[in-house]
């Protein structure tokens, strides 16, 4: 995959570039080693978009969170985990807990494919909540291109409606560094995956020989048909 584009929230972009180039390095490696055809998993049941093939959200987020494993922004799982890695966290007690994606020499990293108040939330509250507890300085939050949103089921938001937040409530003196990553296909990938779509389309059988759908339990996300 790549960048699309960026938005540097209080001076994200220049404290990253020039206090951890290094960690920013890392998750532009992580984004251009994602394959979006790996993601390409997901068969709609939505009215407007039913028996469409789409990307999952759920699958992108592990591959980027993958990558970054590798790169030591989570802790190694321990034996006979479904998962490979620990997203880090802080317990407040009583079940009480906030987690993170990633987090590595004070950076904070953050992968959002949810509604575009969960963006929000990340960069507002959470990891101003880890600065504070010391664990952090500055974020990364990597968020799906208005493009992609489009080929993903309906309730994802896009670094565009984040945008509004961003550009409207503007900046608190407890507001911590952030730089804001859109993310989209490359033209190889759009070429792949539309193969693909096509065919699913025309050859099911055929399709799900080069596709592997993700089996979802309970009810799925977005408008259905009746």
């Amino acid at each position: 995959m790549r960048i699309i584009s960026t938005y540097s929230f209080k001076g994200g972009e220049k404290f990253l570039k020039t206090k951890h180039p290094k960690e920013l390095r890392e998750i532009h490696d992580a984004i251009k080693a994602l394959d979006a055809e790996l993601c390409l998993t997901k068969e709609s049941m939505e009215k407007t978009k039913r028996g469409r093939v789409l990307f999952s959200p759920v699958d992108m987020n592990n591959y980027l969170k993958l990558v970054s494993h590798q790169k030591g922004w989570t802790l190694k799982a321990g034996k006979g985990k479904k998962k490979k890695f620990i997203e880090p966290r802080h317990a407040f007690g009583k079940g009480r807990f906030r987690e993170m994606d990633g987090i590595k020499n004070k950076v904070g990293l953050e992968i959002q494919f949810g509604k575009y108040a969960f963006m929000g939330y990340d960069i507002f509250s959470k990891m101003v909540i880890f600065k504070n507890l010391g664990y952090i300085e500055c974020g990364i939050e990597i968020v799906p291109s208005s493009e992609l949103v489009k080929q993903m089921s309906s309730g994802v938001s896009s670094f565009e409606q984040l945008l509004v937040d961003l550009e409207n409530r503007g900046e608190s003196n407890i507001d911590i560094p952030v730089l804001v990553i859109s993310i989209g296909l490359t033209d190889e990938e759009k070429t792949r995956c539309q193969t693909h779509r096509d065919l699913f389309r025309t050859n099911r059988k055929e399709a799900l020989k080069r596709i592997k759908l993700r089996k979802y339990n309970g009810a799925l996300p977005g408008p259905k048909s009746r």
